[in-house]
């Protein structure tokens, strides 16, 4: 048991130390979150439920609603909750809901005063952003499908439970990912999460808080590679492999499959996103009972899949500029790196996607052209994702607003989540239309050109004069 004089004393130096940091009127955190949440309400009313009510009455409401009573929405929704949970997990390894600034792990949380009350405010931030994050999308996407008649009212309540377990979860599965990193104590007194707080050690906190600021600001500064360096966890797996020497292009082919060995996880992942993507792709060419909001859905997902795949593309991308390692020039050391996420997205999404739709009841030859077309439009977009360049500026301000880095970053993505959706939405519309098909393949080959040339930009840009 703790010494309540201890504890007493503890109380009034940790009061001592806030009052010389904030003054009399405390620390404004609070202030600060409770502002951030009013405009996160404002964003999400203004765009977000118009939005996500369009998209429900745009996918045929009847359908949305018979999802709804489908018993396997009760499985997709334990598929995310699973999804969250996991990502939150390893996002706290990386960067954790406990972060407090470097000086005050030093001077305060190392000191006598017991962790769990020094660190709590950072705690109790966390939880509130994870529990009204998850709150606020049930509620968003609850009042999406009540505005849109596709679901009762009830759904709001529903939505807005489920999004707080969700939030509660996420945010359960983020504070062990941090507190994992730190040796186990003795169990102690008070609730689980006490004892998970008063686990983190001061070296683990100290590494934490630096690498949250450097990713804050490489990402203030667009600068991608810094951020990947830090979020990155190192290889452990396959230290032992080797990379033999092939030929300029094989070589790279060969270390880009040596690093998804070392790096099971992401194939892992890249692999899931691409099936789910195919057989989502597969089912929206196959039946005019699925949503076209599905075929855009399934595009993200599939972007998302291919990135997962494409790390030697972006380390490569990392090194623009520098004398090239394996002999190959730069347009055709990027073509390369596109050798292996291409072929792994075209089989994986071809093979799930032919067989979905095949089982919906369409033609082979109605779902295939399409399917492969995807990975095109693909390749182009992630040589745009992986030779991005640094963000525009203005003449008037050097460093790029948030709004700009936001757009500039999203861009890719979005580019490909619209041409994959789009082309979907397009040959469940007009099948037969051949205009159709050379307007595809002419966006498919100048998405391609575009991501070639981006690259001979960024390796001419790097050039000394």
């Amino acid at each position: 048991m703790s010494d309540p004089g201890a504890v007493v004393s503890g109380r009034e130096r940790l009061e001592d130390a806030n009052h010389v940091l904030h003054g009399p009127g405390g620390s404004p955190a609070r202030k600060e979150v409770a502002y951030a949440a009013y405009v996160a309400v404002i964003v999400v009313g203004l765009y977000g439920f118009p939005l996500l009510r369009a998209l429900v009455i745009a996918a045929d409401r009847e359908a949305m609603a018979s999802a709804l009573r489908s018993p396997w929405s009760a499985l997709v929704l334990v598929a995310v909750v699973a999804a969250v949970a996991v990502a939150a997990r390893e996002a706290g390894r990386v960067r954790g809901p406990i972060v407090a600034p470097v000086p005050w792990i030093d001077h305060v949380v190392a000191s006598s005063i017991d962790r769990w009350a020094s660190l709590r405010p950072w705690f109790g931030y966390s939880l509130f952003a994870a529990l009204f994050a998850g709150g606020l999308s049930g509620l968003v996407v609850g009042a999406a499908f009540a505005g849109a008649r596709a679901a009762g009212w009830w759904i709001l309540p529903a939505g807005l439970v489920v999004g707080l377990l969700v939030g509660l979860l996420a945010g359960t599965a983020w504070l062990v990912g941090q507190s994992q990193l730190s040796p186990p104590l003795p169990r102690g007194d008070g609730p689980w999460w006490v004892r998970e707080v008063r686990r983190l050690g001061v070296h683990d906190l100290r590494t934490q808080s630096s690498r949250s600021n450097r990713i804050v600001g490489g990402v203030q500064a667009g600068d991608l590679r810094a951020v990947r360096l830090e979020a990155a966890r190192p290889v452990t797996r396959g230290r032992d492999l080797r990379l033999r020497h092939r030929g300029p292009i094989m070589t790279l082919v060969a270390r880009d499959v040596l690093g998804l060995r070392r790096s099971p996880a992401a194939a892992v992942v890249g692999l899931l996103l691409c099936a789910s993507a195919g057989a989502a792709l597969g089912a929206t060419l196959g039946s005019t009972a699925v949503p076209p909001l599905v075929g855009f859905l399934a595009g993200l997902v599939s972007h998302l899949g291919f990135g997962a795949l494409s790390e030697g593309l972006r380390l490569e991308a990392d090194t623009v500029g520098t004398p090239p390692l394996f002999g190959a020039p730069p347009v055709r050391a990027a073509a390369a790196h596109l050798l292996v996420p291409g072929a792994v997205h075209l089989v994986t999404t071809v093979l799930v996607g032919c067989v979905t739709g095949v089982s919906v009841g369409a033609d082979l030859g109605a779902v295939l052209p399409w399917l492969v077309m995807t990975t095109v439009f693909l390749a182009g977009g992630s040589l745009l994702a992986a030779y991005r360049g640094r963000p525009p500026v203005s003449q008037f301000n050097p460093v790029p607003s948030p709004q700009t880095v936001a757009v500039w970053y999203a861009f890719p993505l979005i580019l490909c989540t619209l041409l994959v959706g789009g082309m979907v939405w397009g040959a469940t519309q007009f099948p037969t239309n051949g205009w159709f098909v050379i307007a595809i393949w002419v966006a498919a080959i100048c998405l391609l050109y575009a991501g070639l040339n981006r690259v001979q930009r960024e390796n001419l840009a790097h050039r000394a004069v």
